[in-house]
């Protein structure tokens, strides 16, 4: 396994928010490879080096972990840009014994409501100003891992979904590292993801494969605390954020709520027959 960092973009818009995520990812501490949306891996000079037949995001996270050649990789998605310190500050962060780091997602004022409210509701408490330290959660957007450790983390998962990894390095007893250098700004709007339904969605698949196998007693008492869930999760999101124009808020207060009634969903009924196809 060589030395250094491969890049994994994964692709929610393709297009030229790919072509600029790439771009900014693609320095002399770093190779970058690209899943497409339609599941083929490329590097960052097009040459294709594989494919996901499953086009979830979870899938196309794995496939690309399990593509890279390098003994750390990091994961982007195209919604987000990386400052010109990320790759070496990402390097920097693996470094002393952590399994894993992420760091800040600044949110551009530019991005329409719905995007915003979007961006806030999944990384508003990943924003800057938290010191470095140890971390038990990292953004999606925005991490690395030391690609074997990953790996066994991920043998037999249908694809790396954060949380999931996230217990299974913390009980195995790794180290995650927050990095303030490791900063990215979510710069491009993405209208499919602040949806309502998609929101509905994945609400619903957090909490049915959280409770798969539950008892009744247990379902129905998550399915209870799903209705407290829209001012929590609002809350949470605004937690250390500036407070956001009144068409923001209003989205965020719309997809919090869809979440909770995905995850109500989720308790009772479990996840949907397609599982994490509808995570793209």
């Amino acid at each position: 396994m060589a030395e250094g960092l491969t890049v994994i973009v994964v692709a929610l818009l393709g297009g030229t928010a790919t072509e600029s995520c790439v771009k900014a990812a693609r320095t002399r501490a770093a190779q970058v490879v690209v899943v497409s949306r339609g599941g083929i891996v490329r590097t960052a000079d097009g040459r294709v080096i594989g494919h996901c037949s499953n086009l979830s995001i979870p899938a196309k996270r794995q496939r690309g972990v399990e593509l890279a050649q390098t003994s750390s990789i990091a994961l982007l998605e195209d919604t987000v840009i990386p400052d010109d310190t990320w790759a070496d500050a990402v390097l920097a962060g693996l470094a002393f014994g952590a399994v894993a780091c992420g760091g800040p997602v600044r949110i551009s004022s530019a991005l329409p409501p719905s995007t915003r409210a979007l961006a806030l509701s999944e990384y508003g408490v990943f924003g800057p100003g938290r010191p470095a330290g140890d971390a038990r959660r990292l953004p999606g957007c925005n991490f690395a891992f030391r690609r074997d450790i990953l790996l066994h983390a991920l043998d037999g998962s249908p694809g790396l979904v954060d949380l999931d990894v996230f217990r299974e390095l913390l009980a195995h007893g790794g180290k995650m590292q927050w990095v303030p250098g490791m900063s990215v700004r979510f710069t491009h709007p993405f209208p499919g993801g602040a949806r309502l339904k998609t929101r509905f969605a994945h609400g619903r698949l957090h909490a049915g494969f959280e409770t798969e196998g539950a008892s009744m007693a247990a379902r129905m008492a998550r399915a209870a605390k799903a209705l407290l869930l829209p001012p929590v999760l609002t809350a949470r999101a605004l937690g250390g954020q500036p407070w956001p124009p009144a068409a923001t808020l209003g989205w965020l207060v719309l997809q919090q709520t869809a979440w909770a009634a995905g995850e109500l969903a989720g308790a009772v009924a479990g996840p949907p027959r397609s599982g994490f196809s509808q995570w793209r």
